[in-house]
């Protein structure tokens, strides 16, 4: 079974303030790159090789379980929510980089409104 190195997985060269000021764009592209690298660790491709960030997780040989400890590591590195574990192995790296893209940004858009995120 493959195994995500969880040191690896947002070892980003940002901490989570740097990371939320970021554009949108720059911000899924950061996201987008680190999840390239790690999941192609995690699936045994070779360094040379680039993971497609256009076609899903599951046709990349994300199973299940793989899919589940992404979703959980993800959560936990980055603070946010992800979708469901089944739903993330539909989607593509893009899709997701994009989607955590925006929810990263979320307590600072909620706290610059004045509404307290639980």
């Amino acid at each position: 079974m493959a195994v995500l190195d969880p040191s690896s997985l947002f070892a980003l060269p940002h901490d989570g303030s740097v990371l939320r000021a970021l554009d949108l764009g720059v911000r899924a592209q950061v996201l987008e790159s680190r999840l390239c690298r790690t999941l192609g660790h995690a699936l045994g491709v070779p360094p040379a090789h680039r993971i497609p960030a256009d076609r899903p997780l599951r046709a990349l040989g994300v199973d299940s379980l793989l899919a589940l400890h992404l979703k959980q590591q993800l959560e936990r590195a980055l603070q946010v929510r992800t979708v469901a574990h089944d739903q993330l192995r539909e989607a593509t790296l893009a899709q997701l980089a994009a989607l955590l893209a925006r929810e990263v940004a979320r307590p600072q858009e909620a706290a610059a409104a004045g509404v307290t995120v639980r």
